[in-house]
């Protein structure tokens, strides 16, 4: 009898364990709620966890937060269409790729002033978000992180972003009401990040830009020729893509950095010059293209500089512009003397009297030799001054001498 009663015992305890694992359910770092069995909480970074609650998603900890990839999937992803509203905690300092992207319901996003990063797809499609503040802080904002928000009409963008990816804010009418024939560009923190598609003719970029960004001016089919101001440093990928009637470019020698694919499927391109030596071209045939991965045009720049190399790499057509201006020989004939204080007054006498000047940007670097950002008469007195140094015997270089 007392055996019957212990097997009794056992069997009753575990039939209780049984039903009570079918409601409530653990996994490592993670609960499941007692009727959906959906996970409601968990880790979503080294030392980062998130929780949900009544529509909220919060994020608290420290650090980068995981990107959404096949390897670690986004763990909320169950449960995107009930999300209403996004907190992230203090400590934060990046949301990973696709994190908060789908989310149809979102309507509010709290970020914290730790933020340093908002990946690309981030809070894309999110439909009905209508605003979002950047904190300052946050200097890098990823391809398409807000594209396709529908709604999204109020964007903050503090002076710390120094890098926006491709189409980060397409198809949202913060944009769209941005860019119009008569304001065709869109400038943030001095990166142009979008161009209106309709514009033509001959297109001048304001010098308030510093870098065009990738994509920024792709599709502009109008568009014949356009001149990129000297403030420019870098040409993002893909950024002239497409840009079928544009025929020709000066690319000033400001420009360090020529990104992949920047004049691809440009049709009627037919002459590029390079004005810096030294400027990065994106190592790949495909930079310029007139289609099927074909350059049949010229490429301009001066002796022994990268945009030689890369046109003799690739095959292409490549012009000579001579040799580098060096400080005080404009006219690169290798001796600093008479002829470039008179090459620097005609120069002068143009720009005095309202003319356009004819300068490139490294003839412009080299005859300002006071380093004033002007090329006048001052520049035109020192080179003469060095001239008649030389002529009573003088031997140090025109840098030496200037410094005495």
């Amino acid at each position: 009898m007392y055996l019957k009663r212990i097997i009794a015992s056992v069997l009753a305890i575990t039939v209780l364990c049984s039903y009570s694992y079918s409601y409530i359910g653990f996994r490592s770092g993670e609960i499941f709620s007692a009727h959906s069995a959906e996970v409601t909480s968990g880790t979503c970074g080294k030392s980062m966890t998130w929780s949900f609650s009544n529509g909220t998603l919060s994020v608290s900890g420290n650090g980068n937060m995981d990107s959404n990839t096949d390897a670690n999937p986004c763990p909320w992803a169950s449960f995107k269409d009930e999300i209403t509203s996004v907190i992230i905690g203090k400590g934060v300092e990046s949301i990973g790729i696709s994190m908060f992207d789908n989310c149809k319901k979102l309507t509010s996003v709290s970020l914290p002033d730790t933020l340093k990063t908002i990946g690309s797809y981030s809070f894309a499609a999110c439909s009905e978000l209508t605003s979002i503040e950047i904190p300052n802080g946050v200097t890098n904002i990823g391809s398409s992180a807000f594209v396709q928000c529908k709604k999204l009409s109020e964007v903050k963008i503090p002076e710390s972003v120094t890098s926006i990816g491709a189409l980060a804010f397409s198809s949202t009418p913060w944009l769209n009401e941005r860019r119009s024939m008569e304001t065709p560009f869109v400038i943030v923190n001095g990166m142009l990040i979008s161009v209106y598609y309709d514009i033509s003719g001959e297109v001048v970029i304001p010098s308030t830009v510093t870098v065009i960004c990738d994509q920024a001016v792709e599709r502009c089919s109008k568009i014949t020729l356009v001149t990129i101001p000297e403030s420019v440093t870098k040409l993002g990928y893909n950024s002239f893509n497409a840009c079928s009637a544009l025929e020709s470019v000066i690319i000033p020698a400001s420009v360090e950095n020529i990104g992949s694919q920047a004049f691809i499927n440009c049709t009627a391109l037919s002459e590029v010059t390079v004005l810096s030596p030294d400027c990065k071209i994106y190592d790949r045939a495909t930079t310029f293209t007139n289609g099927n991965n074909e350059f049949s045009g010229t490429i301009k720049g001066y002796d022994g500089s990268t945009a030689e190399s890369y046109a003799k790499k690739y095959g292409y057509n490549f012009v000579s512009l001579g040799k580098v201006p060096t400080l005080g020989d404009p006219n690169s004939d290798g001796v600093v003397d008479a002829k470039d204080a008179s090459f620097i007054l005609t120069e002068y006498s143009r720009l005095s009297t309202g003319e356009n000047g004819s300068f490139t940007s490294a003839q412009k670097i080299a005859a300002d030799v006071n380093a004033d950002g002007l090329t006048d008469s001052k520049d035109a007195s020192s080179i003469l001054g060095y001239y008649a140094y030389l002529s009573t015997g003088g031997k140090d270089d025109f840098s030496v001498y200037l410094k005495k």
